[in-house]
C-alpha cells in the first residue's frame, strides 16, 4: 500500500508539473494578482477620501472659532450628517461595484481552472511518453495511452481512430 501510495503521489507530482497545468496556474496567479491590485487601490482611494474629509473638518472647524459656535455648529453638523450620508451611499456604492466585479473575476477564475474543466466532462489524454495529445495524427492503433478525468485516471489502447 505504502508503494502505490508513493507511486501515486510520484504520478500526481508529475501531472501537476505538466506544462498545461502550469499555463492554467499563471493564468490564475495573474487573477490573483489582479484583484489584489484592485483590492489595493480601493483601499487608497478610501484612505485619501477619509484624509479629504478630515482636512475639510479641520478646516470648518477653525472657522467656526470665530463666529457664534452654536449657529455655526448647528449648520455645521447637518452638513456633515448629509455630506456623511453621501459619503457612506458613494462608499457603499463603490463597495458593491467593487465585490461585483472580485465576484465576477472570481467566477472567472474558477471557470478556469483545470479541475473545472474536468468537472464538465472533459478529460486530459496522454501518449505513453505522457505528452499530451492534441491531435489524433500523435497516436497509432495499437498505442498505449492514459486519460485524466476529474475523479481519477486510466490507461487504454487506441484501437480505431478518426482524422
Amino acid at each position: 500500500m505504502r508503494y502505490r501510495l508513493l507511486m501515486g503521489r510520484q504520478a500526481l507530482t508529475e501531472l501537476a508539473q505538466h506544462g498545461a497545468f502550469a499555463r492554467m496556474m499563471e493564468l490564475i496567479r495573474q487573477r490573483q494578482q489582479k484583484l489584489d491590485d484592485l483590492t489595493h487601490r480601493m483601499e487608497l482611494a478610501e484612505r485619501q477620501l477619509f484624509e479629504q474629509l478630515r482636512r475639510r473638518w479641520e478646516m470648518i472647524s477653525a472657522g467656526v472659532r470665530h463666529y457664534d459656535l452654536r449657529l455655526v455648529l448647528s449648520g455645521t453638523r447637518k452638513h456633515l450628517e448629509s455630506g456623511t450620508a453621501a459619503l457612506v451611499a458613494v462608499m457603499r456604492n463603490v463597495l458593491l461595484q467593487h465585490r461585483v466585479r472580485s465576484e465576477r473575476l472570481q467566477t472567472a477564475l474558477e471557470s478556469l481552472s483545470p479541475l473545472a474543466i474536468l468537472e464538465r466532462g472533459y478529460a486530459l489524454v496522454f501518449d505513453s511518453q505522457g505528452k499530451l495529445l492534441k491531435d489524433v495524427r500523435g497516436v497509432n492503433i495499437g498505442d498505449g495511452i492514459s486519460a485524466r478525468l476529474a475523479h481519477g485516471e486510466f490507461q487504454a489502447a487506441v484501437t480505431k481512430k478518426q482524422e
